[in-house]
């Protein structure tokens, strides 16, 4: 408790400023989601509770990190860049959904996120896709490196399909798509904001995806086993193990982050955000 209060009190100026963006960004996704729902009458249909919460889940997650980020080169999050990172957390269980759930071409998947103003949506679910990829594109500073990026994530989402398959893979395959993965999309968000990654930022974030994508393959486990879908977590009959795992890909992302050039305060203060804990 004691060693919270201090870690907290040291590093306040940076705690603080998070806060304030987290408000920021709570204010947006509210506005955000409001002038949405007013667009889609049948918007319980479309979007239920819990995957209305999902939304929420994603917007707060990812945007709080990248906001993280930023404190950490020693900027503020700008507003155009916290709308475009809402947006792209807004629609990423959409377009996960898309690759799982809902029946669509790839060449759609393409058109909704690199021309959003000129597809004609035929659903209702595309409809609400292309007001999140609109506005996204609305606030990116530099669209065609955006959809550079994007298109990585495409290929790992499409990728990850080998993952739902009768036949076992091995370790090494499952880690390989399931990396590429959180790292592509970790990737993707980061180099949305004006100053995109120097090669030492992209090793740095590239594990943090590693870690990201781990964390959320523990979260999915009872969804996954039930879909059949191999991760990171699943099968697993030896908890210890996977704990062992986990806990190496953390210690990479640290090893990487504290021996990065930036100010030591701010690497000890986004590990901690990050993970609770000291160095």
């Amino acid at each position: 408790m004691l060693k919270s209060i201090y870690i907290f009190l040291r590093y306040f100026p940076f705690y603080l400023k998070l806060y304030w963006d987290f408000k920021r960004v709570r204010k947006y996704s509210q506005e955000l989601l409001i002038s949405v729902k007013s667009k889609f009458k049948n918007w319980e249909e479309l979007v239920d509770s819990a995957n209305e919460k999902r939304m929420m889940d994603y917007i707060v997650v990812q945007t709080m990190w990248a906001s993280g980020f930023c404190l950490l080169r020693g900027d503020r999050m700008k507003d155009n860049e916290l709308k475009s990172i809402v947006n792209i957390s807004a629609l990423a269980p959409l377009y996960d959904d898309f690759f799982d759930k809902v029946e669509l071409s790839s060449e759609k998947i393409h058109f909704l996120v690199n021309t959003p103003f000129d597809y004609k949506a035929e659903t209702d679910i595309e409809k609400l896709f292309t007001e999140f990829s609109q506005n996204i594109h609305k606030n990116v500073v530099n669209i065609p490196f955006y959809l550079e990026n994007a298109l990585r994530v495409f290929k790992a989402q499409y990728d990850s399909k080998r993952l739902v398959s009768d036949k076992e893979i091995t370790r090494n395959e499952v880690e390989s798509i399931a990396f590429e993965k959180g790292a592509s999309t970790v990737i993707c968000i980061c180099n949305m904001l004006n100053k995109p990654l120097n090669v030492e930022e992209g090793v740095i974030m590239n594990q943090l995806g590693a870690v990201a994508q781990f964390l959320d393959d523990i979260f999915d486990f009872w969804e996954d086993f039930d879909e059949g879908r191999q991760t990171l977590s699943n099968p697993s009959s030896d908890i210890d193990h996977l704990e062992e795992l986990f806990l190496k890909e953390v210690s990479s992302f640290k090893k990487h982050l504290f021996n990065s050039s930036f100010k030591t305060g701010n690497i000890n203060a986004f590990s901690c955000f990050l993970h609770g804990r000291g160095n």
